[in-house]
């Protein structure tokens, strides 16, 4: 048995007065305070969450923090980079009451893949208790597929608990499993750069070709083999020229006559890689 500990950061974002602290709250405290209070600035909370590992008796102790965020648009949009650093998921919370809380979710994920990349979100129809005066028919059901398709959504109601669980507990599932597709990636693409590497070696000033390289690995797809090839010549592990007259060339955007020749720091890191000589930011 192997345990494994990972630390998350979770944004919950949303208009102001959709109930993200109260949520946050009833979640980690199991209870639900009635007066509301809107939040100044951000306030994080910690919580400690076990997860099954990747194999069978294995654990994952998750860390997770928290934030919770002002539904202020001019904080959101000044200090985006601050607010949404090193975010690994995103609860997007609306008000079933309010419809006018659902459309801007779009503006609060835009914000949080700008800074990350795109990272896991989920979309929270919350007050759920109140579901008579609820406000969500069939356009913000229509406008919500258009711009979300196959993004999990989760009924909660911070008042009774209901749905509130499933909610942190899925947008957390889904940070661990990117978090993990991410790294198993970074692997197979660090074991393609070496076989690269190694075959442009055994051809020493020789070259090798694009297409030679594809007839070699088939079990890669040519446009993750052209990729790698242009992180190697940024590394300055290969350099490019064309197969006429030897001119090093710095782009990989390489015809079927460019060739690819190992420098002697490619050499080097061919014979034994380390994990920084190999990694691509």
């Amino acid at each position: 048995m192997r345990i494994r500990r990972l630390k998350l950061k979770i944004n919950v974002v949303g208009e102001r007065a959709v109930g993200k602290t109260s949520l946050i709250q009833r979640y980690i405290e199991q209870k639900h305070n009635p007066e509301y209070k809107g939040t100044l600035g951000v306030h994080m909370q910690r919580v400690e969450v076990e997860l099954p590992g990747e194999e069978e008796g294995d654990l994952m102790l998750a860390t997770v923090a928290l934030f919770d965020q002002m539904g202020e648009h001019a904080i959101r949009e000044n200090f985006r980079d601050a607010l949404f650093y090193g975010t690994d998921g995103a609860l997007a919370v609306c008000d079933i009451e309010r419809p006018e809380t659902l459309h801007p979710l779009a503006d609060w994920i835009r914000a949080v893949s700008v800074v990350t990349g795109g990272v896991p979100f989920r979309i929270v129809f919350n007050k759920v208790d109140r579901a008579k005066g609820s406000k969500i028919g069939p356009e913000e059901s229509a406008w919500l597929r258009e711009q979300f398709p196959n993004v999990p959504t989760s009924m909660t109601s911070a008042m009774t608990g209901e749905g509130v669980d499933d909610a942190f507990s899925g947008i957390i599932t889904q940070a661990v499993d990117a978090m993990l597709a991410m790294e198993k990636d970074r692997k197979v693409r660090k074991v393609l750069r070496h076989r690269i590497l190694s075959a442009a070696a055994r051809r020493d000033t020789v070259g090798i070709s694009k297409n030679e390289l594809f007839a070699g690995m088939r079990d890669a797809k040519p446009d993750e083999i052209m990729e790698e090839l242009d992180n190697l010549v940024r590394l300055n592990l290969l350099v490019q020229y064309d197969s006429g007259p030897k001119t090093f060339l710095k782009s990989s955007s390489a015809p079927a006559s460019f060739r690819y020749q190992i420098t002697p720091l490619g050499r080097k890191v061919a014979a034994s890689p380390t994990e920084q000589d190999l990694v691509v930011e």
